[in-house]
């Protein structure tokens, strides 16, 4: 951008036709059960073309692909048009969407995908809905690319890793014969191959547009400062108070050290909705997604993604420190619907995702100390918006003169605060239409417990007991149907105490 004293009006005018975005993914990983039940459509395919999507809406890359078998449901011809979030439109406009599956003519593919809300066909969960087939050997494997996504760790427990790759003749059976209804053991897995040596550890990284050169915020070098602002209802579960103070320490980390510039500060509500799609001025977190940023609704029985966040950014280059960069000029952080079930009684992991998220507006992107706040798996362990010294180093060197040097050896992380045994669920079917629901371990304090049931996503309350005693009979269900369930401890005053272990039961036949 040449011009700088232009009206507002004309400054976003120019801003929509000179501008990119960058953003990064957050995630809770997904079974392939639940992925391929989730999907209207699974499919392998050979990538045909590719092309920039339409000049409206958010920027998004259409591809061509030519249908080699269909797995599951049915598709209208032997090539269709798959459209990913990201790219650049013909007016100029462009989005990264970090985690989006990018593909080249004549790459094979199996693809869980779904109906988006203009009609056409879309990846299911972005990422983590897209397989490419590459050779090992003798055998063809489905790997998916999760290097740019930032994983959640659940709330109940540490997830297994999984026990190898996928070999693709044997996933794509397992799924043909899942979506007939015979539901068999996974015995597609096969050993992984042995990793090349890692490279040792240097330092964090940095976020690069579509065109190699990393992204900054200029407007810290002169004394400025980046004012973000807030959906007024704040995150569902949490409420706006904590929600506003979770962003208020998450901003404070990145600004509070002295060896950098940034200057990020809390400057109140807004009710701006430009999100992903359009630079509208506003740096903005949203939740519950209303422009639609993210493919799908997030269930954390099932897995799905959490939020989508970055700045959009100026084309043009300058020059820091003899690097040069893309000038940020706005931030997002754009929070999908049903992430109420994982933030609710989670501030901390609010709090955490907001600082990542922060960091990648930022320009940073994922580091390999396994203390830092931009690693590429999420602490969740009561941290928060903590930064470790490789996140304090990224800072001082991209917007300070470099003089922040670690400690040698780095100090100890301290311990978490000793956890309660958590409220445990456990259900048993008693009939075509009832639930045998008991449970444990009740915070102190409880005086009643509601019993929600999990629908389209979102759990519902159906009845509200005493915790005395530990045990209860629920009806009103339907025969061989499944039912997840989870418990919310309530004290005297009718605050939540704490939420139980998700059980799923199938009422009898």
């Amino acid at each position: 951008m040449t011009a700088t004293r232009l009206a507002s009006f004309a400054w976003i005018f120019f801003l929509l036709l000179g501008a990119s975005a960058a953003s990064a993914t957050t995630y809770l990983s997904i079974s392939d059960g639940d992925l391929s039940d989730q999907a209207a459509v699974v499919s392998r395919v050979k990538i045909v073309s590719v092309e920039p999507g339409p000049v409206s809406g958010m920027p998004s890359t259409d591809y061509l692909v030519e249908v080699e078998e269909v797995m599951k449901g049915d598709l209208p011809g032997s090539t269709v048009v798959v459209r990913v979030p990201g790219g650049v439109r013909a007016d100029g406009l462009g989005l990264k969407i970090w985690g989006a599956p990018e593909f080249q003519p004549g790459d094979q593919a199996l693809l869980f995908l779904e109906h988006g809300p203009d009609g056409n066909l879309r990846i299911l969960h972005l990422m983590l809905g897209a397989f490419h087939a590459q050779r090992s050997g003798k055998a063809v494997m489905a790997v998916r690319d999760l290097s740019e996504a930032h994983r959640l760790q659940r709330t109940e427990g540490t997830e297994p890793e999984e026990p190898g790759v996928r070999d693709l003749e044997r996933f794509t059976a397992w799924i043909a014969d899942r979506a007939a209804g015979l539901r068999r053991a996974a015995d597609y897995w096969r050993a992984a191959p042995a990793e090349a040596p890692s490279k040792p550890y240097e330092k964090y990284t940095e976020i690069n547009a579509t065109d190699g050169v990393p992204i900054r915020w200029f407007k810290f070098d002169s004394g400025g400062s980046a004012s973000w602002r807030m959906d007024p209802g704040g995150q569902p579960g949490l409420g706006p108070e904590q929600s506003v103070a979770r962003l208020q320490a998450a901003l404070a980390a990145w600004s509070n050290d002295p060896t950098s510039t940034i200057r990020y500060n809390y400057s109140g509500s807004t009710t701006a909705k430009g999100g992903l799609h359009t630079p509208d001025g506003v740096n903005a977190v949203i939740f519950n997604d209303p422009g639609n940023d993210i493919p799908g609704t997030l269930q954390c029985g099932t897995g799905g993604l959490l939020g989508l966040g970055g700045p959009f950014y100026y084309t043009d280059t300058r020059s820091y420190r003899g690097k040069s960069y893309h000038e940020a000029v706005e931030g997002n952080v754009v929070i999908n619907d049903g992430a109420e079930c994982y933030f609710a009684n989670n501030p901390s992991g609010l709090e955490e995702v907001f600082a990542h998220e922060l960091g990648h507006s930022l320009g940073f992107g994922h580091s390999l100390d396994d203390q830092a706040v931009m690693r590429a798996t999420a602490h969740n362990d009561g941290r928060g918006a903590r930064l470790s010294d490789d996140d304090r180093l990224a800072a001082s060197v991209v917007y300070g003169d470099g003089s922040f040097r670690p400690a040698t050896p780095p100090p100890p992380p301290p311990p978490p605060p000793p956890a309660s045994a958590p409220l445990k669920l456990t259900a048993t079917p008693a009939s075509r239409t009832q639930i045998q629901i008991r449970w444990a371990n009740m915070p102190e304090e409880t005086m009643a417990l509601r019993i929600e049931c999990q629908q389209k996503g979102t759990f519902m309350p159906l009845g509200t007991v005493s915790p005395e005693p530990t045990g209860t009979l629920v009806g009103g269900f339907k025969a061989n149907t499944t039912y997840s369930l989870r418990l919310t401890a309530i004290d005297s005053a009718g605050k939540t105490m704490g939420l139980s272990n998700v059980v799923k039961v199938r009422t009898r036949k």
